[in-house]
């Protein structure tokens, strides 16, 4: 299944941003997957799409990775549809 979730990152400059994607993908198994980061270092804000078993074992990893899910500030959202090639269709 594939997920999107954001998270604050104050204070966090392009090299902080870059240890964290590596230690994504050093830390991804067959239940987990990182997909893609997009971030913005001055409005503190990231947001990653995944690619994870489900809701819970993300959620899982993301914690076993020191990242937290907190208050409404952050979230994490099912992709249950995405436009491919300007067709709605379910993520593979």
């Amino acid at each position: 299944m594939k997920f999107l979730t954001t998270h604050a990152i104050a204070c966090m400059t392009r090299q902080d941003v870059a240890r964290l994607l590596k230690r994504f993908k050093e830390e991804a198994n067959e239940e987990v997957c990182n997909l893609r980061v997009l971030c913005d270092t001055l409005s503190g804000r990231m947001v990653c799409e995944w690619d994870a078993k489900d809701r819970q074992t993300l959620i899982d990893w993301l914690k076993k990775c020191n990242i937290q899910i907190r208050g409404t500030g952050e979230w994490i959202m099912t992709i249950q549809y995405e436009s491919v090639e300007d067709e709605l269709s379910t993520p593979k």
